[in-house]
């Protein structure tokens, strides 16, 4: 079973690593894509060799002891190393000093020098699992390599989550905002795995009580877990618009059925509102949403001449949940005026209609989808919320 759930934790971290480096690929040449390829593919590999069901293979292959757990934890110093650089680089203003790459190369290698030596001497087999630090935590040796990876790890944790606490505020871009979230919530993750492996080293040395889940793969699972956010946050612009598809259509649909009411009322008035839908685009749930909100603002300004100029001063004045009240009212009698108008044979129909050919003309893309509306979102919020109004308005009649 443990086994099982670390296999999936790595399936995870391994698609986000293929969706990475099929992204930033083509712009390898940039300091900050050459480090996030090297952060990806570090992590990803280290992932592997961690697995509990091939590190002691490597031992047993090579007839060297420890060289599986070595080598793991040398590449997640080198990911840690690349992630440290990646983070630098998006963060640093031009009128600063650029990250120091040697500098970063040279403490990680000599960090894993120094805990390659150690392990080798420590003479300790790594065919006890998740137990090792209770076999051999009384080791000196096992300790300084311990202790030598915690403290990198901390160090570059620390530092980028004070570099992405301090950039967050200067995100603009939704994706870019929710990325230094996920950012630094795996670093405050790492932290933890950090204190938590190193209280566990600690006390084995001392002989005292271990944490609870010492002797179990909990820090594993911990690690995986503030690396799969670090992951997260960097590829949030590669996997989140494809994630949120789904979810953006289920909200469309839901934008939709509430804006029907009042859609509905001003085509049943103004029949020439309508117009025929096509069927050759692909996102066709969105596409109808950016019709209906056209639509439904076509018959308000053909309502305008009919509106009641004192609902209008009120609306003006009236606080934001009472707008949408007041301005609903103000459409339910623009549009009795207009059917009395009808009626008369005063008022005709718009001139302005235009062709379906004609209205479709040169508003979509070379890919045949619709551009999206300035201030879509807050557009759409803002007829809903009057569509519903305007049913309340309805049921109270």
């Amino acid at each position: 079973m443990a086994s099982a759930f670390y296999w999936i934790e790595a399936l995870a971290i391994w698609a986000l690593t293929v969706q990475t480096i099929r992204h930033v690929t083509a712009r390898r040449r940039l300091p900050a894509a050459a480090a996030s390829l090297a952060h990806v593919i570090t992590l990803a590999l280290g992932t592997l060799v961690q697995s509990p069901d091939i590190r002691p293979r490597l031992d047993l292959l090579t007839g060297i002891n420890g060289l599986g757990r070595w080598l793991a934890f040398s590449l997640f110093l080198c990911s840690m190393a690349a992630f440290w650089l990646m983070v630098a680089y998006v963060t640093h203003h031009r009128d600063n000093r650029p990250p120091r790459v040697r500098t970063h190369l040279l403490w990680v290698i000599g960090a894993i020098t120094v805990m390659g030596m150690l392990l080798a001497s420590s003479g300790s087999r790594d065919d006890v699992g998740a137990s090792f630090l209770a076999v051999y935590g009384r080791n000196a040796l096992v300790v300084g390599f311990y202790l030598i990876f915690i403290g990198y790890t901390v160090t570059v944790l620390i530092d980028t989550l004070r570099l992405a606490w301090r950039y967050k505020k200067y995100a603009r871009q939704r994706y870019l905002r929710v990325g230094m979230r996920l950012l630094i919530a795996g670093d405050l993750c790492g932290l933890v795995y950090g204190l938590y492996l190193g209280a566990t080293v600690v006390t084995s040395y001392l002989a005292w009580s271990l944490p609870p889940g010492a002797t179990t793969y909990a820090a594993t699972y911990l690690a995986l877990g503030a690396v799969m956010l670090l992951l997260a946050g960097p590829t949030i612009s590669v996997w989140g618009p494809r994630l949120a598809v789904p979810w953006r259509a289920v909200a469309q649909r839901r934008s939709l059925h509430r804006l029907h009411p009042l859609w509905l009322a001003l085509t049943t008035a103004i029949p020439y509102l309508r117009r025929q839908p096509t069927h050759t685009l692909g996102d066709a749930v969105g596409y109808r949403l950016y019709r209906r909100v056209i639509e439904i603002r076509d018959g308000l300004l053909i309502l305008e001449p009919y509106r009641d100029l004192r609902l209008e001063r009120q609306q003006s004045t009236a606080g934001t949940a009472a707008r949408a009240t007041i301005h609903a009212r103000s459409i339910a009698l623009a549009l009795h005026a207009f059917l009395a108008g009808e009626s008369d044979g005063t008022a005709g129909s718009s001139g302005d209609d235009l062709s379906e050919a004609d209205w479709e003309s040169g508003d979509r893309d070379d890919k045949g989808n619709m551009p999206a509306m300035p201030l879509m979102h807050n557009e759409v919020a803002y007829l809903t919320q009057l569509s519903c109004a305007f049913a309340r308005l309805d049921k109270g009649s």
